[in-house]
């Protein structure tokens, strides 16, 4: 069978450094009484779970959220005594593997409490309450109603956490009307630590802080739209490379369905990066690339693996292997979301499972790349 070793046509850039920052920056917003735990599901938001883990324990964080078991047991395995919780895989089914691995489940209905109980008091667990988000946790009768049944006063939650539906909008009622409810709960119970807060209710103010605010998009560089200026550092920058150069008469169509066609006679260039990467097809003829001091718009549709990008107006010479900049510190992740009509958590969480990730500023040895889809433990 024929192997070939060629160099990433597109390569998503990971500065670990920028990922650090913004957790201690984070921190120091919150101030010394307020714990930072990081959520790294999905994994890690496209950007590699093992290497943004890593990043984050070197900042001094020591709780790490993550979608489900398979996740957690993958961290668990380049990390030996970090705390890990699980957000949802159901104890009552699965509490063998969070006891090998010691890992912490997130207790969402009355049957993994119920769980939790029969497996003793050793058992360490958060309890989810739902507060108006309408996804899992105990209402506030279940609370209730096991607070009275004492299950609580036995075997007591180490956290106590809620979800904001409406973070990003700090005029929404729906926050105050939330964090109300999620105090009666925390002056029911009395936990040592309560968390409402995840990266966009961090910005609501020190009412919505309680004990911990768990962090995940703001640690990538996504940031809250209504806070300006922007308070976190680029995270990823996206490049993809030139594969051919052409000239087009006017009047001529470039892409599926003629979306575009010149208006002069034209050079255009086809980039080897598409929707196969996660580029959102709907940001067609919507954005510019960089070429170094220079810029090209992004014309025509784009296609799996393609995308062109007009360089008429570019001096020089754009040869076949030249890069491009699609994501870089003038142009993020927020803003290519912006374009495209999509949240930005969903176009990074794409890009980052469709390119070859390298990593910046590493602190300690590992690999510098990795390939999309990665093998077992490749990151």
């Amino acid at each position: 069978m024929l192997s070939l070793v060629r160099p990433p046509d597109v390569v998503l850039e990971i500065d670990l450094a920028a990922v650090r920052t913004n957790f201690q920056n984070i921190s120091t917003y919150v101030g010394n009484q307020v714990r930072v735990a990081a959520v790294v599901k999905s994994d890690a938001y496209g950007l590699g779970l093992v290497n943004i883990a890593r990043a984050l324990i070197d900042s001094g964080c020591n709780l790490l959220f993550v979608a489900n078991l398979d996740e957690a047991i993958l961290l668990r395995s380049a990390f030996s005594t970090i705390a890990i919780a699980v957000f949802r895989d159901e104890f009552d089914r699965f509490g063998t593997f969070y006891r090998s691995h010691g890992l912490i489940p997130v207790v969402n209905n009355c049957n993994e409490l119920s769980a939790v109980s029969k497996a003793g008091e050793a058992q360490t667990y958060f309890l989810n309450v739902e507060t108006g988000f309408s996804r899992f946790g105990l209402s506030i009768g279940d609370v209730r109603r096991e607070y009275l049944l004492r299950t609580f006063e036995r075997f007591p939650p180490s956290i106590v956490l809620s979800h904001l539906a409406c973070g990003e909008r700090i005029w929404d009622e729906t926050n105050v009307l939330q964090r109300d409810r999620f105090q009666i709960v925390y002056d029911l119970l009395k936990p040592t630590c309560g968390s409402l807060a995840a990266s966009a209710g961090v910005w609501l103010g020190k009412s919505y802080h309680f004990d911990m605010v768990r962090v995940g998009s703001a640690l990538y560089g996504i940031n809250t739209p209504t806070v300006q200026a922007n308070p976190l550092q680029t995270v990823a920058k996206l490049r993809a490379r030139i594969l051919d150069v052409r000239t087009v008469q006017a009047g001529e169509a470039v892409g599926y369905g003629a979306t575009f066609r010149t208006i002069r006679t034209s050079r255009i260039a086809i980039v080897g990066i598409g929707y196969k990467h996660g580029l959102p097809w709907s940001c067609a003829n919507k954005v510019v690339v960089k070429l170094g001091e220079h810029s090209a718009p992004l014309i025509g549709r784009i296609s799996m693996e393609y995308m062109t990008i007009d360089v008429t107006d570019v001096p020089g010479c754009c040869n076949p292997g030249t890069f491009v900049e699609l994501l870089c510190d003038d142009f993020t992740v927020n803003d290519l979301a912006a374009a495209a009509g999509i949240n930005p958590q969903e176009a990074l969480t794409r890009l980052g499972a469709g390119c070859t990730r390298k990593y910046l500023n590493l602190s300690s040895p590992t690999a510098a790349f990795t390939a999309n889809p990665p093998d077992a433990g490749e990151d």
